[in-house]
């Protein structure tokens, strides 16, 4: 599922976008020392996710594990659905995620920014109009892996800030991507008269480190 909107607010994100990666190496300037937070146990995850559309699920939640160089990478585990809007059912996402976001920056006050987030995801759909195996109707070749599973690359950006918890600073952020899928960006290969702008989506989320 994703948002729809016209060619031209697609065209204003994807450089919005581009500019705010222009300005990742100003904002470096004055940043102060990178501090880690601490660690959950191994087993329980760093923080929670809750997003709209980026083809995951109208609605989509799960949680999240970070590693890595300050824990910028990150891996996320979602569920999502896309409710009964007269197709056959109601379809189920299951979808695994792995990104890398940049450390936060001073932005506003108490608010940061994490100029760039951008990473894939990898999605199985279970739903009546999915095929989880190479659909007969079609000529071979005409689907590289079967319309359930979808490989999802987007890249985006994050603002949060800091709040106080029961034992220890809670980090919230909201974020947006632009993202695309395997399927779309084979079709535009494929097909020169669709528009960049055609194969592309927008998600917004929110994201809470505990």
């Amino acid at each position: 599922m994703k948002l729809l909107l016209s060619k031209a607010m697609k065209r204003r994100l994807l450089l919005a976008l581009l500019f705010i990666a222009s300005w990742s190496q100003a904002a470096a300037q004055d940043t102060p020392e990178k501090q880690d937070r601490p660690k959950n146990k191994w087993y329980a995850p760093d923080y929670l996710v809750a997003q709209h559309a980026g083809l995951i699920g109208i609605l989509a939640a799960g949680v999240g594990y970070d590693f890595g160089r300050h824990d910028r990478t990150n891996v996320e585990l979602m569920y999502g659905f896309t409710p009964n809007y007269g197709i056959k059912n109601t379809t189920h996402t299951f979808t695994t995620r792995l990104y890398y976001q940049s450390h936060p920056k001073p932005l506003v006050g108490d608010f940061k920014i994490s100029w760039i987030r951008a990473g894939a995801g990898i999605s199985m759909t279970i739903g009546e109009q999915f095929e989880t195996f190479f659909p007969k109707k079609y000529p071979r070749g005409y689907y590289i892996w079967p319309t359930a599973t979808r490989i999802l690359p987007f890249v985006g950006t994050a603002v949060g800030r800091d709040f106080k918890g029961k034992t220890r600073p809670l980090y919230g952020e909201f974020y947006g991507e632009i993202g695309s899928a395997d399927v779309l960006i084979i079709d535009k290969y494929r097909n020169s008269g669709i528009a960049v702008t055609d194969i592309l989506n927008l998600a917004i989320g929110l994201r809470l480190k505990i």
